[in-house]
């Protein structure tokens, strides 16, 4: 009776086990998953630095020749005699370079930050 009672008592105690287990080492994995992804992100942050400077870049220079663009747009109109359009062509370079100025001054602080997160990167699905 006592072999019995051993036994079950055995496999009970390797059937609680064995959860128990399984999560240990799946709680392993995640560490070394999380290790690993603060390297691939640590190495890099500069490049994605450089990435999000260009697009403020990018963002900036079109901005700008929006600006310019307008700027003309009011010469042409002003100068072919629709008087009424001088006020914009006084204002509007004013007001194009004040908001493309702090579109930029934003897009550069927000640089360290964007660049900061984390990518998600696709799962790599398992084929049979």
């Amino acid at each position: 009776m006592k072999k019995r009672e051993l036994v079950l008592i055995a496999a009970i105690a390797a059937i609680a086990i064995m959860p128990v287990s399984s999560s240990y080492a799946a709680e392993k994995e995640s560490f070394g998953t999380k290790v690993k992804n603060f390297w691939r992100n640590l190495l890099s942050y500069p490049a994605r630095v450089t990435e999000e400077s260009a697009s403020v870049l990018v963002d900036t220079a079109k901005s700008g020749v929006s600006v310019v663009t307008n700027e003309i747009k009011r010469v042409a109109e002003v100068t072919t005699g629709d008087v009424a359009k001088t006020k914009e062509l006084i204002t509007e370079p004013i007001a194009g370079t004040a908001e493309t100025t702090v579109k930029a001054a934003e897009g550069v602080v927000n640089i360290p930050f964007e660049a900061a997160k984390e990518k998600a990167e696709p799962q790599a699905t398992e084929s049979e």
